[in-house]
């Protein structure tokens, strides 16, 4: 009797637990788009690690984890996390205007390198600020007991959170201040796929990819399906998720990719990479060694 791929080849898919990839997961979870894969749960700080580890097949990682170590993945085509303006989900809260953050320390989420990353970019070089130092912690954590830095990035789900705190009456979007200065959308999170696994699994690899593109198509067209099931798992109202999900981008078409190279260049040049990386997107051809 014949074996389904799909079992012999189980692929281990990494999943960020945030609101801003139920477009693409909801399909999947709910049995829309019918797949075999071991889902695994966390923020992209963890996936990152599980990917590095070997223990996951294909994943979102951070932009800046998948230019680190570039020889290690291939893209899959077309999927990313990006934004063409606000992200509504990424945001630097501060009691200061900005340009008044010169000798402060803001408090990060550990959550995701790329957004660390980025705020560093446009303090040094966006807004020329001096002796700007980041420390990271749980954002929600410590505003919860009580204490209230200068300034914080908060992303994801609690970014959506703390993003009407009064007492920090400067909010500040990261992509939108990067569209603002480069004109050019910003790619926050990736999928990968790791060589060895590709090269291993093939089978169970492309049909992996194919239920995320799958689940990319339905998801879109069914945005009030998946506004109701966000609205159920965090209690935000339907219209602001709506609008959170407006802002979202989840192609890395030319334009994404432009904007990756650049974030990439910024990178290099300010010695946060030690090469500009070339990433190979995965195709039925893919060079595997």
């Amino acid at each position: 009797m014949a074996v389904d791929a799909r079992l012999t080849e189980r692929i281990n898919l990494g999943k960020f637990g945030f609101l801003n990839v139920l477009p693409i997961y909801y399909p999947i979870e709910s049995g829309v788009v019918a797949s075999a894969s071991r889902l695994v749960t966390g923020p992209p700080a963890r996936l990152n690690k599980l990917m590095a580890e070997g223990r996951l097949d294909i994943s979102p990682v951070s932009s800046i984890e998948a230019a680190l170590h570039a020889e290690r993945y291939v893209l899959v085509p077309d999927l990313s996390i990006s934004s063409r303006g606000p992200v509504l989900s990424v945001l630097l809260m501060s009691r200061r205007p900005v340009h008044d953050l010169s000798g402060c320390s803001i408090l990060v989420s550990a959550k995701s390198e790329t957004s660390i990353a980025l705020l560093e970019l446009l303090t040094r070089l966006r807004w020329h600020l001096r002796d700007v130092k980041t420390f990271k912690g749980c954002v929600t954590a410590s505003l919860n007991h009580g204490e209230r830095p200068t300034a914080f990035l908060a992303i994801g789900d609690e970014a959506l959170t703390w993003s009407r705190q009064e007492e920090y009456p400067y909010r500040l979007d990261l992509g939108q201040a990067w569209f603002e200065w480069t004109g050019l959308p910003f790619v926050f999170g990736l999928w990968t796929v790791r060589r060895d696994s590709l090269a291993a699994k093939p089978r169970g690899i492309f049909q992996t990819v194919d239920e995320l593109m799958a689940a990319k198509t339905w998801g879109r067209g069914h945005m009030p399906i998946i506004c109701r099931e966000a609205e159920r798992l965090s209690g935000f109202d339907q219209e602001a998720l709506s609008d959170y999900y407006r802002h979202l981008c989840f192609d890395l078409g030319a334009a994404e990719q432009c904007g990756l190279r650049h974030f990439f260049r910024l990178l290099y040049q300010t010695n946060r990479l030690p090469s500009i990386p070339e990433l190979e997107p995965l195709t039925r051809f893919a060079q595997v060694a």
